[in-house]
């Protein structure tokens, strides 16, 4: 039972809950007006219901704590009634006793049985007191009857659960007031006539046949314990109960009594639960129908027939929204379940359920078509649709459509209806949103293809075309130099010297910059590449270079395998050492080169003691031809780092440095340990 009656009121309000008879039972009593007494096996009284000090006229406060054998009159005493009790294995005992009141002793019949332990864990027992007429000749026989009888009564008449009993003719000898409650019957209308009364017609020859196969077998067809049935209400429709059957004999009749609820709440929250599930997994399927399938018209398709299903609807359709169609034709139908879209199928966005919906108004929910004056009529065109809802897809400030539900039947749409339409827009919109989106990028691409390929072709022409003339002027002024050395002055000579040396810059740039150009186009195909043999190559070419500064290159650990392009990586390692001997300064350069595991990639850096980098300058170092020193003070072309950045990158790493003037700088580069995605 969910709860039962409320505390008795009479008690005072300060008065403790071990000083009453509160539970359900003891309110079941208090309704009847049967007095009750809970008391230690020793007598010693622990609670008493208002009845009790009804029937002794002594204050709770007076009888808490005093023993029960006080206020037992004649010769039976408490000792022999618990000492019955034990002698019957703790089954409830029965005998007459006179009751002790404030003025007289007053017959009675005490009714003793053992109570849960308290929370003391000290042993209690219950005894139910009913005042004896002793005027009448009634045998203790029925004065139980009469007593059990009202018990009963009282009990089950507070029972919020319907209580029937049957005859073995199957009809009804007794019936609650929660019948009428549950099922529209008046009890007393009832009592006499046939259960099938309060059977749906199509079970009643069922239940008629399994209770005569019962009687005559003893076989039950149904689990008696606890079975869910419909039951028959007086106003005709079914109302599902949770049921509990038993049988009993009564002076030598068989009776059967069956205790049931409705457990129509329940089965409605069933139902939502049920649909709620069914529109998580459609929303589920469709999201990932959206990822797996970049086809919006199949896509549509999927939505409506899935919310046609999922909302047990009659009608599902998409609408794409185009403000500059013709006027009535602004919506068309893109995809639609229930009816045949065909390739026309057009509505007006004026005066719509649609158009409310596209105004920004929020899911628009009409439970009666026929009767919702807010519209001139659906977005379906020519349907008997008698209940909708509509939502708008895409961002309110420009949807791109709308998804709407119709129904032939008036009917209301849940709120988890509502959400489920709403997720659902939200996945056709995103839908949308991502195939725009890879349109674009795909027109994005194709632009850098066509951008790459005039790149190659310049790089081409700048190695071929623009070499050849530079290759020429380069020759004539040397041998301008050679014939002519002693016929020009100092001035003649120098000019020709720059001259010479503008050319042979400028083929060194236009070098740099076709390598530069072709580091994604023409580099060799990623392999295992071992980083320590690179680095010894690297060091090999470097010789000269180390021996003139008196360099000291120190690797710290081991250096790992890794998948790239060692051509492309053994430049990196080129660039950056031959950068930090270069840039040294004053004394003999100081160079550290290591690596570290950094999550998935492998961090790789190059560490001098040279005269480092200014902070605004270290993202412009790795542009292309920037430099930070002038050419009287270092040579080179300003491309190195820049190549290197774009090797990196091409390995799906990053390049950065970390540099403090006059202390010293620290290039790292990362490269995927696994290979670059």
């Amino acid at each position: 039972m969910e709860s039962g009656p409320p505390n008795d009121s009479s008690s005072a309000p300060d008065e403790p809950d071990t000083g009453s008879i509160s539970d359900r039972v003891g309110g079941l009593l208090e309704a009847a007006d049967i007095a009750c007494v809970r008391a230690t096996p020793s007598g010693s009284i622990v609670a008493v219901n208002n009845a009790f000090t009804r029937l002794t006229g002594h204050e709770r406060g007076d009888l808490r704590g005093r023993n029960l054998e006080t206020l037992l009159a004649d010769e039976a005493s408490l000792a022999s009634l618990v000492a019955a009790l034990d002698e019957r294995d703790a089954s409830p005992v029965s005998m007459p006793v006179s009751l002790r009141t404030t003025t007289d002793a007053v017959p009675c019949t005490i009714h003793l049985e053992r109570a849960p332990p308290a929370e003391t864990g000290e042993a209690e027992f219950t005894g139910i007191v009913r005042r004896r007429d002793v005027s009448a000749a009634s045998t203790a026989t029925s004065e139980s009857g009469l007593t059990y009888g009202r018990t009963f009564e009282a009990l089950a008449d507070a029972l919020p659960d319907g209580i029937i009993v049957l005859d073995t003719n199957s009809d009804i000898r007794y019936a609650n007031p929660a019948v009428e409650r549950i099922l529209g019957h008046e009890p007393n209308d009832l009592v006499g006539s046939s259960q099938v009364t309060i059977i749906p017609p199509r079970l009643r020859q069922t239940h008629l046949s399994a209770l005569q196969r019962y009687l005559e077998t003893g076989e039950r067809h149904i689990n008696w314990t606890y079975v869910e049935l419909p039951g028959q209400h007086v106003d005709g429709h079914e109302v599902p109960l949770g049921v509990s059957l038993n049988d009993f004999t009564y002076d030598g009749d068989r009776y059967f009594v069956g205790l049931f609820r409705d457990i129509s709440p329940r089965k409605a929250a069933e139902r939502t639960l049920t649909e709620k599930v069914v529109q998580l997994e459609s929303v589920s399927s469709l999201g990932r129908h959206a990822l797996e399938n970049p086809d919006i018209d199949d896509l549509l398709g999927k939505v409506t027939d899935l919310v046609t299903a999922a909302l047990d609807a009659a009608y599902c359709s998409v609408f794409e929204h185009d403000p500059a169609a013709p006027a009535g034709e602004e919506l068309r139908c893109r995809a639609a379940t229930g009816f045949d879209a065909g390739e026309d199928v057009t509505a007006s966005a004026t005066g719509s359920i649609a158009a409310a919906a596209l105004a920004g108004d929020g899911p628009v929910v009409i439970e009666d078509v026929a009767a919702d004056d807010r519209f001139d009529g659906p977005s379906l065109v020519n349907r008997d649709a008698e209940s909708g809802l509509t939502v708008a897809i895409g961002p309110a400030a420009d949807p791109w459509g709308v998804i709407d539900v119709y129904d032939t039947d008036r009917r209301e749409f849940a709120d988890h209806d509502v959400d489920f339409l709403e997720s659902v827009a939200t996945i056709i919109a995103t839908a949308i949103e991502r195939q725009e989106y890879e349109r674009r990028l795909n027109e994005t691409v194709t632009e850098l293809e066509a951008s790459n390929e005039r790149l190659e072709q310049f790089a081409y022409a700048a190695s071929h075309d623009l070499q050849e003339p530079l290759r020429m002027v380069s020759s004539y002024l040397r041998l301008l130099e050679d014939r002519y050395a002693d016929d020009l002055d100092s001035d003649g000579r120098e000019f020709i010297a720059f001259a010479v040396d503008g050319a042979d810059r400028m083929r060194e740039m236009i070098d740099g910059l076709l390598a530069y150009s072709r580091v994604e186009t023409r580099g060799d195909p990623f392999e295992p590449v071992d980083l320590e043999s690179v680095l010894e190559d690297v060091l090999t070419d470097l010789h000269v270079m180390i021996e003139r500064r008196d360099a000291e290159i120190t690797i710290e650990g081991t250096l790992p395998t890794v998948l790239g392009d060692a051509s492309q990586l053994r430049q990196v390692f080129q660039n950056l050492l031959s950068n930090a001997i270069e840039y040294s300064g004053d004394e003999p350069p100081r160079v550290f080169v290591s690596a570290e595991r950094a999550g998935r990639h492998w961090q790789l850096s190059v560490e001098d003691e040279g005269i480092g980098i200014d902070p605004g300058d270290r993202d412009r170092v790795f542009r292309v031809f920037q430099r930070l020193h002038s050419r009287e003070e270092s040579d080179g072309t300003g491309i190195g780092l820049a190549l290197c950045r774009r090797i990196v990158e091409r390995h799906g790493g990053d390049i950065w440095v970390d540099s403090e003037p006059e202390v010293g700088s620290t290039f790292s580069f990362t490269i995927p340990a696994s290979g670059p995605r």
